[in-house]
């Protein structure tokens, strides 16, 4: 029963179960998924709730009791399907749906309740039953969550950081109202509570997420107090570092020293927030402290977030810190674009098991996203659409790895490693022995780790290597859902007689690429119009016209190292250093990025 979720490495690349489409999903198919997959948050409320999967139990609600110093510290989500709350793991999540939500707004709809109430009355949890209550729906998820960061963000000394005893939790498999009532070394209450950890990256977080709240949610006692905890979360990550150690569960090793971006996001979202400068310049002097080198080597998730800050970055300075707009684009290919079989990203870990593969397509679909969006192009938009139906069954084993969506004839997972689902209150059953869920919790919309190897689902509950759902598994998903009906179907302000609110923002639209030369290159889609070859630390650039254009070369850092300029002719130089590095060819009406590594 022990699911510590260890970062596993993986000797060799498994290959993806087979990936030809069975058939497109339609726009009322990616509607039910952002429905099923926003409203698995409310499935993870910890607290007075209301959580929807614990309708119909004996125990509604659950660890009410949690305090910190005789600080009432209730409320926020659970981990995984356990009911620890790691904030290593929900500050990632918290932030991404936020930014997703501020970014794709039009995206996300209003199609229930945020108490259920709807679902209850109807005594049926399905999409139909919902009723619209002019509050977008990810809204009221976020809300629930910053409320809890409000209470977690005491002071400049004391930030709630994680909840509960890992191992005490994992004992019993029971829902979450019923653990509550068990004693404390089987997870119930009091539990222990983390809230002086030496912690800079989970506050930081927590404080882009709530610097966002402050930015788009309508009601104006919100904002106030979403901005004036987001300011407390980012005081108190200011002043320390790393990560909040967790008894095996999350190590702060796993992050590589990779703690600053959490306070580099807050930094970066209070003064889009505010637009007070001097965010802006803690931003700037922390940003060559952030681990590029080490965060390029592998995917977006809750122990790398270097990716995101690359997009972020791009999209607020005008010019980086090193004189140069960085290329986000260019570092997302890196990652995802140039690692990809069959258009499918790829773990370089391996795509089995115990990898969690579902991370990379949702990651690189979000952030994909979120570049296109910040540059004004939907160029990746069929990119972005592939990963996402591949993870929701558009793939050639017809496997969806949502809990519960089952569209085109896609075989959803139905033995999830969540203790909720099953709705058992019997302390005595183990989790091999788990009843049939009730009806209206197999629509629970949780993503598994999954396993891309089989064409197969693994129906062993206990199996948490692949069975297992996280909050950090779906924010992305959702976010990545988002944009795609923020393009097919969106629905404005006024459209569902939703409260308007006039955001701030200081993310840059323009479309143009800051030059170091007198020429001002326009930023088009990365049409394939150069060649580039290289044998040792000599490179070759061929083009199909014959154009003036320029080579940059950068280190992984995005420092500018050299550059070079040709008239129209192929052009061939040696680069003067050792090791890898971002190659980006530039004419007046194209730009490409090469990864080269010259020896």
């Amino acid at each position: 029963m022990n699911c510590r979720k260890y970062l596993l490495s993986g000797l060799a690349v498994f290959g993806l179960a087979a990936t030809s489409a069975v058939a497109a999903l339609s726009t009322d198919d990616y509607v039910e998924a952002a429905w099923m997959t926003t409203r698995f948050f409310g499935a993870q409320r910890s607290g007075q709730g209301p959580n929807w999967i614990l309708d119909g139990t004996s125990n509604p609600t659950s660890f009410t009791k949690d305090s910190y110093n005789g600080k009432d510290v209730s409320g926020g989500w659970f981990d995984c399907g356990d009911h620890v709350m790691y904030g290593q793991s929900q500050g990632y999540a918290s932030y991404v749906l936020a930014l997703a939500y501020a970014e794709f707004t039009e995206g996300f709809y209003d199609l229930y309740t945020g108490d259920y109430t709807d679902y209850k009355a109807a005594n049926n949890y399905s999409m139909k039953s919902g009723k619209a209550n002019k509050v977008r729906d990810l809204l009221e998820e976020l809300r629930y969550e910053a409320d809890f960061w409000v209470k977690a963000a005491i002071d400049g000394n004391s930030f709630v950081t994680v909840k509960g005893d890992g191992n005490a939790d994992h004992q019993k498999w029971v829902t979450a109202g019923a653990m509550s009532k068990l004693g404390s070394g089987e997870g119930g209450e009091p539990r222990s509570i983390t809230g002086n950890a030496n912690d800079g990256f989970t506050p930081g977080l927590a404080a882009a997420m709530l610097a966002v709240m402050a930015r788009v949610d309508p009601d104006t006692a919100n904002q106030a107090k979403y901005l004036k905890a987001a300011k407390t979360a980012y005081s108190y990550a200011k002043s320390h570092k790393g990560v909040t150690n967790s008894q095996g569960f999350y190590e702060s090793s796993w992050w590589d020293g990779r703690w600053e971006d959490g306070p580099f996001l807050a930094e970066l979202e209070l003064y889009r927030t505010t637009n007070e400068e001097s965010y802006k310049k803690a931003a700037i002097d922390r940003y060559d402290n952030l681990k590029f080198n080490l965060g390029e080597g592998t995917h977006f998730m809750y122990s790398n977030v270097v990716p995101l800050s690359a997009v972020m970055a791009e999209a607020v300075f005008e010019e980086t810190p090193h004189g140069m707009r960085k290329e986000a684009v260019g570092v997302l290919d890196l990652i995802y674009d140039e690692k990809a079989k069959d258009g499918i990203f790829q773990n370089p870990n391996g795509m089995g098991s115990g990898k969690f593969p579902v991370r990379v397509p949702s990651g690189g679909a979000f952030l994909y996203a979120l570049s296109d969006k910040f540059n004004n192009t939907d160029e990746h938009m069929k990119m972005i659409e592939k990963n996402v139906g591949y993870l929701l069954g558009d793939n050639g084993s017809k496997k969806s790895y949502v809990v519960g969506f089952n569209k085109n004839g896609a075989n959803a997972p139905s033995r999830p490693h969540h203790r909720g689902y099953y709705g058992n209150e019997n302390a005595g059953v183990e989790v091999g022995g788990a009843p049939n869920p009730p009806e209206k919790n197999k629509l629970l919309g949780g993503m598994i780790a999954g396993d891309f190897t089989s064409g197969n689902h693994d129906g062993n509950t206990s199996n948490w290597q692949t069975n297992e759902v996280c909050v950090d598994l779906n924010a992305p998903l959702v976010g990545a859902l988002g944009y795609i009906l923020s393009k097919k179907a969106p629905k404005t302000d006024e459209d569902l007689g939703i409260k308007s609110i006039v955001k701030k923002d200081t993310t840059k639209k323009d479309t143009v690429v800051k030059d170091t030369s007198d020429a001002i290159i326009p930023r088009l889609a990365l049409a394939k119009n150069f060649n580039l070859t290289s044998k040792g630390s000599m490179v070759s650039v061929s083009q199909a016209q014959n154009v003036p254009f320029k080579v940059q070369v950068f280190d992984l850092t995005g420092k500018l190292l050299q550059e070079v300029k040709s008239e129209g002719k192929n052009l061939e130089f040696k680069i003067e250093s050792k090791g890898v590095f971002r190659v980006r060819v530039m004419s007046a009406r194209a730009s490409e990025m090469f990864t080269v590594k010259a020896y």
